[in-house]
């Protein structure tokens, strides 16, 4: 049976291994980088820095079945608006174009009051359809004051997942150049609280932390789609 704990120091390689492999074959992960070896290269720094932040300022989840990682979930704090992040030179030349790119497209409207970002979930494929995502999704993170959570899907599959999860649409669709579009949604400490058409801040939403943090997404593509609750 698995089980699902806080990560530590000791976590972070083969969480991120997780994250990187779980991003790896998805539309986002090859938007990125088309090379594979370089994709995955790359793909695994980014979440490496991205967990080390989660378990400082938010949450870093994972999930074991026996001493194995099998999935993950990463969970920063929004506040305000803010600047995209710097990217490092692990980020790689394109790779850190496309980061700044996602960053860029991705402003939009969306809550003021302080609440948690999807920083990445990934499930690795042999444990997906075992509820592992959803419980991700929904569990009460007790030291995390914040539990307005929000995060973007890439695809109709994770959009489901989502909205079985009590995330709803929030905002209009962000396309993206050359690939798919992100939706924003939000899942507040009531679920059914959130009932946000897209139309409502066509062309008038503020920008807000879905254009602070995108590219620390990445593993909410594709994988967690494909699990039945």
């Amino acid at each position: 049976m698995w089980t699902v704990r806080e990560a530590t120091y000791w976590d972070i390689r083969p969480l991120s291994g997780v994250l990187a492999a779980a991003a790896l074959p998805t539309l986002l992960g090859r938007w990125l980088e088309a090379e594979p070896v370089a994709r995955g290269r790359q793909l695994f720094h980014h979440h490496v820095g991205r967990t080390a932040e989660a378990m400082q300022y938010g949450a870093a989840r994972i999930v074991e079945d026996g001493d194995q990682v099998i999935a993950a979930a990463l969970w920063l704090p929004c506040v305000t608006p803010g600047p995209p992040r710097a990217v490092t030179s692990t980020d790689g030349g394109a790779f850190a174009a496309r980061l700044g790119e996602l960053n860029a497209a991705s402003g939009q409207a969306h809550e003021h009051q302080p609440h948690l970002r999807l920083a990445g979930l990934g499930v690795l494929p042999r444990w997906q359809r075992h509820g592992i995502a959803s419980t991700l999704l929904t569990e009460v993170l007790a030291p995390v004051a914040a539990r307005t959570r929000c995060l973007l899907a890439a695809d109709d599959a994770v959009t489901a997942v989502a909205a079985q999860c009590g995330y709803r649409p929030y905002g209009d669709p962000v396309p993206l150049a050359g690939a798919a579009t992100v939706q924003p949604m939000l899942r507040t400490a009531d679920a059914r609280a959130v009932h946000v058409h897209a139309e409502t801040f066509a062309g008038r939403g503020r920008a807000g932390c879905a254009g602070r943090d995108t590219a620390r997404t990445l593993s909410t593509v594709g994988t967690p789609g494909r699990e039945a609750r």
